[in-house]
């Protein structure tokens, strides 16, 4: 089978696929919130076009994006790198059980392709997480210039003590109206 073939196949099995891994997950990880709730058909028929020919570099950079977008903004990656263990599980159970030869480059190409979906998500995951950080920063502080607390002229140097003499004081007589 070539990559057409793979790619019609994953198109076809795509809803059993999606139904089975909604199952696994809630089985082995028992997550409520799931980080691919909503990625998984998109990123199924994106798998499905980019593996059936064409421009396939192109077109699987914008997928990944594309349905990166829809990863859950809040999982963990952990958890995000489990969920798609049970996708890449889900896949080849899904191919195995219609019996159709799948060869080991076309193995790998599937493989390749789910292993760069991944770390597309996680990249936006960390994206997402740098950018709430910087919007949780704390208030400023503003602190006044040391220029101001600073005086700019000195101080002035200390009086020298000049010894109080005792002044004498003259008595003088009230002056007397010449006319």
């Amino acid at each position: 089978m070539g990559p057409t073939g793979i790619g019609l196949l994953l198109e076809e099995h795509r809803g059993e696929i999606a139904t089975a891994w909604r199952r696994g997950v809630e089985r082995e990880l028992a997550a409520k919130d799931l980080a691919l709730a909503f990625a998984v058909a998109p990123l199924l028929r994106e798998m499905s076009l980019a593996l059936g020919g064409g421009d396939a570099g192109r077109r699987s950079r914008d997928a990944w994006n594309r349905c990166s977008v829809l990863v859950r903004s809040n999982a963990g990656a952990a958890q995000l790198a489990r969920e798609f263990k049970v996708l890449h599980r889900c896949i080849w159970e899904a191919l195995r059980a219609r019996g159709a030869p799948v060869s080991p480059a076309e193995r790998l190409a599937v493989d390749e392709w789910l292993d760069e979906a991944l770390a597309e998500g996680l990249d936006r995951l960390e994206r997402v997480r740098l950018r709430a950080a910087s919007f949780e920063q704390h208030a400023a502080v503003i602190i006044p210039p040391v220029a101001r607390q600073l005086r700019t002229v000195p101080p002035p140097l200390p009086r020298r003590r000049v010894p109080v003499q005792e002044e004498t004081i003259l008595e003088l007589e009230p002056i007397a109206d010449h006319a």
